[in-house]
């Protein structure tokens, strides 16, 4: 890894060094498929898109709580989901920031299904006033 980092003299520009890309060169190939399994850079979209994921800077939130991965998509191309995605197996759900047709942050949630049962009905008028060409189901 040190490799990564020859050369560089300023603070930012180590920061700016693409770790991830260096920490792969560094995997055998049945190691890197089993982490792109277990913590994949993009999640299949129920529309065949590749939607990227991000991934928190620290393992825990200021609360001590673990960080989760986040996904930012618009909350109208949700509607096709049939389960709330998870990485890790299954075992982690991933942070939905479910956003306006113009990309504004709404809402956040970790269980599409109950959001879109309990809460969106209640943002449903709200959403139909302000975007009036929107197909709100």
């Amino acid at each position: 890894m040190a490799r990564a980092f020859t050369g560089l003299t300023l603070a930012k520009e180590a920061q700016a060094t693409h770790l991830r890309d260096e920490f792969r060169r560094r995997l055998a190939p049945e190691q890197i498929g089993w982490l792109d399994e277990l913590a994949p850079v993009a999640i299949g979209w129920p529309d065949g898109r590749k939607l990227k994921l991000l991934y928190p800077e620290s393992a825990r939130d200021e609360d001590g709580e673990p960080n989760a991965p986040e996904l930012q998509v618009k909350l109208h191309e949700c509607f096709a989901l049939k389960e709330h995605p998870h990485i890790v197996e299954g075992k982690l759900p991933v942070k939905l920031w479910l956003c306006a047709p113009d990309g504004k942050r709404l809402e956040a949630t970790f269980d599409w299904p109950a959001f879109k049962a309990n809460t969106y009905p209640k943002l449903k008028s709200a959403l139909q006033k302000k975007y009036p060409g929107m197909t709100w189901l």
